[in-house]
């Protein structure tokens, strides 16, 4: 069973000058310039907060937003070190919005993407983690979920780290609200 966690328990991967650590919830303001992309901006020097290492683990958060600019993003992740990691998230896009999976991994790395509406504002995703496996998941109400990705990313018992994030590659800003959080070992 899936049980909420306090936010004082993460701790920042890269702390945003604008921020608010209320009860339940996140809230933050990302920064010009800042992403999560080796792939493409060889940066990954997003805002966002992670969970201890552990194995074994499901982590499902809701995400609000209103992005103001071309490739502004938020979401999940999975990370190893700053040579392995996995995300999943939204991102918008002229007129639309993808909701994507990138994975990283000692310097080389995929993303699958699929467009989803421009008037989407907030959504459930979820990272589940067992024996090196990985699925990410996305949900528009936080009962029903779909797979948005299956993965094998690191071998054996290997502990990693989940979290969430946000970030602007762009001239551009936006608040984000990370809340509902829950954690569930498995």
């Amino acid at each position: 069973m899936s049980e909420y966690i306090d936010p004082t328990v993460f701790h920042w991967m890269r702390m945003p000058q604008m921020y608010m650590i209320k009860e339940n919830s996140v809230v933050l303001e990302t920064e010009p310039h800042t992403s999560f992309h080796s792939l493409s901006f060889d940066s990954t020097n997003a805002f966002g907060m992670l969970l201890n290492p552990m194995q074994n683990f499901g982590f499902t958060v809701r995400v609000d937003y209103r992005f103001r600019g071309l490739e502004d993003e938020c979401g999940v992740l999975l990370k190893r070190n700053n040579l392995h990691w996995a995300k999943a998230g939204i991102e918008s896009k002229q007129n639309a919005q993808d909701l994507a999976c990138t994975v990283y991994s000692q310097g080389y790395g995929d993303r699958s993407c699929r467009e989803i509406g421009d008037g989407i504002r907030w959504m459930y995703l979820r990272v589940m983690f067992w024996h090196g496996n990985a699925r990410f998941q996305y949900s528009f109400n936080g009962e029903r979920f779909s797979d948005m990705r299956w993965l094998h990313f690191v071998s054996g018992e290997e502990p990693v780290t989940a979290g969430f994030y946000a970030c602007s590659p762009g001239n551009s800003y936006f608040d984000c609200e990370f809340s509902d959080l829950k954690l569930r070992i498995i």
